[in-house]
Order: C-alpha cells, then sequence, then structure tokens
C-alpha cells in the first residue's frame, strides 16, 4: 500500500487487517514501493497517484512494467483523489488493474477487493499456464471461461481475444470480436477488430472501425495509437500525426506518445509540432524509465531546424537546446556515437544562429573524433545535416554517395537517407513515390488538380529533394493555371517551385529536358495572361 502520507497509510493498513488481509508493506514513495517489488511479489498493489515529489503512480506503475517487475497476476490499483482531466487520463492512460478514487472506505475496499479475488481464483488456470509459456492451454482454458455466460465470460473473452492476435490466429480473434459484437457495442471488440483488419492489411476497413470508436467515445486513447499505426501501414504520415496530436490533446503525459508524435512531425518537416514534443519528452523523462538522452537530442536537432528556417519560435529555444545538450552528458552516460551527435547539434545550433566560426570550430572538433566508418545511421544523417546547413553541399553529396554504398543492404538505413536523395534508394520509398505518382497523375489526367497537388505535395513533404515529383507539382500548376488565369498565387507557387528546381538540377540530369519545357510552358501560360 503506498501514499505519501503517513496517516492515510495506517488508516488503509488497519482497513486491509479488519478485512482479513494477512500480510501488508508499505511505502511512501515512488522509490520505496520499486525496491520493495524488487525484492517481493504481491497478490495486489494499492498505490496512490501522487506520492509527494517526484515520481507518481503512473511512473511507478510504468518502471514495475518496464524493469519486468509486476507479475501477471498481480492486480495494480491506481488510488487517486486527483480530479483534474490530464491526470485522470494520465492514469487511465497507463492501464491499471483498476482504478479507486479517494475517499475510501472499508465497504469500499472490501466490496474491490472481494471481487479481484474472486476473479483471480477464476483466471488461475490461466496465468499458471501463461506464466509456464504454455500459450495453447492459456488459450483453451479463456475459451471454456468465455463460454461459461457467466461474470467472468466478457473479461474472458477480452483477454482471449489478444492472446489471438498475439498469436496471430487473426481469423478466429476476428470471429470472436464479431460474436461479441452481436450482443453490444464494445469498444474493446471494436478495436480488436480493427488490429485484425490492420494485421491483415486491410487498412480502410480498420479505419472505418476505428473512426466509429472515437466518434462514439472520443476519449478512448487506444483507438488513436491504432489509427495513427493504420495511417502509418497506409503510407500517409500526416493523418498518422493528426491521430497522434489529438492523443496527446487528450492525454499529454504519455512520454512514449510524445516521442512518437515528435519523430512523425519530425519526419514531416513539422518542425514546430515536432519540437514541442520533444521537449514534453524531455520534461516527461525526468523522472520516466522512458526518459533517454536520445529525447534531449531530438529537441537540439528540430530546434536547430526550426531556428535556421526561422520559424516562429521562443527566442531562448538555442539557448535551451544546448543547455539539454550539456544536461544529456550529465544525467545519461553517452557513448562515443551519442557524444559525437551532441557535438554536431551543438555545431548546427551555432551555425543556425549564424556563428559559423564558432560552428566551424565545432565541426572541427566532430571530424577529429567521428567514426566514419560507425554503422549508426542517425550519426551519418547529423554529420550530413551538419554539412548542408554549413553550405559544404558537394562535400555532402560525396559522403551520401559513399553511405549508399555502406548501407546498400540495410533498407532501413536507406529509407532515411532518401531525405536527401534526388530519387528514393530504399525499396519501400520507391515503391511509395511510384504509388503516389501513379494516383497523382490519374488525378491530373481528370482535370483534379487540387486533389492532385495535394497528393504530389504530400509525398514531397517526405522526399523534398525529388525531381520528379517537383516537376509533377510544376505540371499540374500549369494546368490550373489554364483554368484559373487570373489567380496570381498559383503564378507565384509555379515561380516558387521552378526555382527550387533549378538549385537541384543541371543540364546533365536526366529530367532536365522536362524541366525546360515546363519552364516555357509556364512562362507561356504567364504572357497569356
Amino acid at each position: 500500500m503506498a501514499d505519501d502520507f503517513s496517516s492515510f497509510r495506517n488508516t488503509v493498513f488497519g482497513m486491509l487487517q479488519r478485512l482479513g488481509v494477512q500480510t501488508v508493506d508499505t511505502a511512501g514513495n515512488a522509490e520505496s514501493v520499486i525496491d520493495i517489488c524488487s525484492r517481493k511479489a504481491f497478490d495486489i498493489i494499492l498505490c496512490d497517484y501522487n506520492l509527494g515529489n517526484g515520481k507518481t503512480g503512473q511512473h511507478v506503475l510504468e518502471e514495475l512494467r518496464f524493469k519486468n517487475l509486476l507479475p501477471k497476476r498481480t492486480v495494480f490499483i491506481m488510488v487517486s483523489a486527483e480530479a483534474a482531466r490530464t491526470i485522470v487520463m494520465s492514469a487511465y492512460d497507463c492501464e491499471p488493474n483498476d482504478y479507486l478514487m479517494k475517499p475510501i472506505t472499508a465497504g469500499m475496499l472490501q466490496q474491490r477487493i472481494d471481487r479481484i479475488l474472486l476473479q483471480r481464483l477464476a483466471f488461475s488456470p490461466v496465468y499458471k499456464a501463461l506464466d509456464a509459456g504454455d500459450m495453447a492451454t492459456a488459450i483453451d482454458k479463456l475459451i471454456d471461461l468465455s463460454l461459461a455466460e457467466d461474470r467472468y465470460s466478457t473479461a474472458a473473452q477480452k483477454w482471449l481475444g489478444e492472446l489471438f492476435i498475439h498469436d496471430n490466429q487473426f481469423d478466429k480473434a476476428e470471429r470472436l470480436y464479431r460474436t461479441a459484437l452481436e450482443f453490444r457495442q464494445l469498444d474493446w471488440a471494436k478495436l480488436g477488430l480493427a488490429r485484425c483488419k490492420q494485421a491483415r492489411g486491410e487498412f480502410e476497413q480498420a479505419e472505418e472501425w476505428l473512426h466509429q470508436i472515437v466518434n462514439e467515445n472520443p476519449l478512448y486513447l487506444p483507438a488513436y495509437d491504432v489509427l495513427a499505426d493504420t495511417y502509418a501501414g497506409k503510407g500517409d504520415v500526416n493523418a498518422e500525426q493528426t491521430a497522434l496530436q489529438r492523443a496527446v490533446e487528450i492525454s499529454p503525459m504519455s512520454i512514449l506518445r510524445q516521442k512518437k508524435l515528435g519523430e512523425v512531425a519530425q519526419k514531416n518537416q513539422d518542425f514546430s509540432v515536432a519540437l514541442g514534443a520533444f521537449k514534453k519528452a524531455v520534461k516527461l523523462g525526468d523522472l520516466s524509465c522512458y526518459g533517454e538522452a536520445k529525447d534531449n537530442l531530438n529537441y537540439a536537432r528540430v530546434a536547430a531546424k526550426c531556428i535556421e528556417a526561422e520559424l516562429d519560435v521562443p527566442p531562448d529555444t538555442a539557448n535551451e537546446a544546448i543547455a539539454l545538450l550539456e544536461q544529456a552528458k550529465e544525467r545519461y552516460s553517452l557513448d562515443d556515437n551519442l557524444e559525437a551527435q551532441a557535438k554536431m547539434l551543438r555545431a548546427a545550433i551555432h551555425c543556425a544562429k549564424n556563428e559559423k566560426d564558432v560552428a566551424e570550430q565545432n565541426l572541427t572538433e566532430v571530424e577529429r573524433v567521428f567514426a566514419p566508418d560507425s554503422a549508426d545511421i542517425a550519426l551519418h544523417m547529423d554529420y550530413v545535416n551538419l554539412l548542408i546547413a554549413m553550405g559544404q553541399q558537394d562535400k555532402a553529396n560525396a559522403y551520401l554517395a559513399k553511405l549508399q554504398e555502406q548501407f546498400a543492404y540495410d533498407q532501413k538505413a536507406l529509407e532515411q537517407l532518401d531525405v536527401f536523395l534526388d530519387e528514393p534508394a530504399s525499396d519501400a520509398n520507391r515503391a511509395m513515390v511510384a504509388a503516389v505518382n501513379r494516383e497523382g497523375i490519374d488525378l491530373y489526367n481528370q482535370a483534379e488538380y487540387d486533389q492532385a497537388l495535394e497528393c504530389f505535395e504530400k509525398a514531397k513533404k517526405l522526399f523534398p529533394k525529388h525531381i520528379g515529383l517537383q516537376l509533377n507539382i510544376i505540371q499540374t500548376l500549369v494546368g490550373k493555371m489554364r483554368d484559373y488565369p487570373d489567380d496570381p498565387e498559383l503564378s507565384g507557387a509555379c515561380h516558387a517551385s521552378l526555382k527550387l528546381i533549378a538549385s537541384l538540377i543541371d543540364e546533365q540530369h536526366p529530367q532536365f529536358n522536362r524541366y525546360e519545357k515546363l519552364r516555357k510552358m509556364a512562362f507561356t501560360e504567364q504572357e497569356r495572361v
């Protein structure tokens, strides 16, 4: 029983003893709970959300799971007097087995513990099978429990569906969820059905089920996570970001979700959103077991991009980023690669602030200790970004060519390099660009110019240097200019795109002739106006 107030601990201790609980351990802070649980297993943990200064009950639950200190049969009950929505949602978000609102009475405690212990007893054969690693027996036991048509049938169905999905038995899981939905509209059954559809690559159907959930129950957070994964599976990274943003609006204290939002927004080059998400991740990481040096580096990396792009960020962003790089060195043990990345990011921030001399000194220092044959692609990405930021484009291009050879058989690494390249080097991104181009060209041929532009722009966010996409955008703008000759914004957008391509292409490029043709067509349309 964990609570920072000794009077409350003593009161609940007395209640538990009068209820016949034979052994009760108490703790007054998060560290004590984690320490005791590292030495002893419990049937039930009653943990207050507010444990005084430092870690909360949410952090305790996260860390117990992270360190594998919470056996499946242990019931974790979050206790709280907090009524603030963010804290209540945060407590639910970390999925304790149960939740108790203060004040607690002896009757309430007895009713809850009796119910929990009876359910534990009913499910004890399942725990035993899972502890032995016997998935087949656990599933058989849950099938029996789900068919018993008693008070535990629904919980057994829900758990059975989870095991079917975990065991890749999607047909059985889908039948279970559809049967459950014949009787009641259950969010967990709809979510399970969506996960089955997603696992099979049936993303549209998964999306329909998930939208149904969030429309009817906007606070059901697991649906947003699965929705984000579904959009990621479809390659729709903008929608993935939107789903994650909605989830962090509802429950902003999940460090893992903030990290994911930062990564997705960074990939979308939405640096303002990425900066905010990484800043929250760093702050949440002060007390969370999921805090790590990479959070600080991510913030500094995005801060450099924001300053370089002159985005509207707080004036102390650069100083804060440098301070967080120092904090990373003090708080975490940095290996050689992370140490080199921290130095590169410091140089990138000075470069973004137009402090070229300091940036040059940092770059020289980095190159003295930098291991160019490292297998860490993140290290190389930061180096290429720094060279480009410092105007050393030729050196960056030569280095990128070397990296394409070094990582020729690492598709994940190539996917990250694609953002710097005229044409994607990875199989996955080549296929994605081809699909987007086909869709956009179909829309262009149907004179659906706005939708075609939306399609090409979406891909351009991911591959900003892809010449073919840029030319498709210009061709679509020229087509639209014919229909709307009096729209000055179209002419401006066309000029901006042509200017960008001029900085990326030369006469030797295979698409130079197409560029020249489109450039003349654009000027012809302007003269016609």
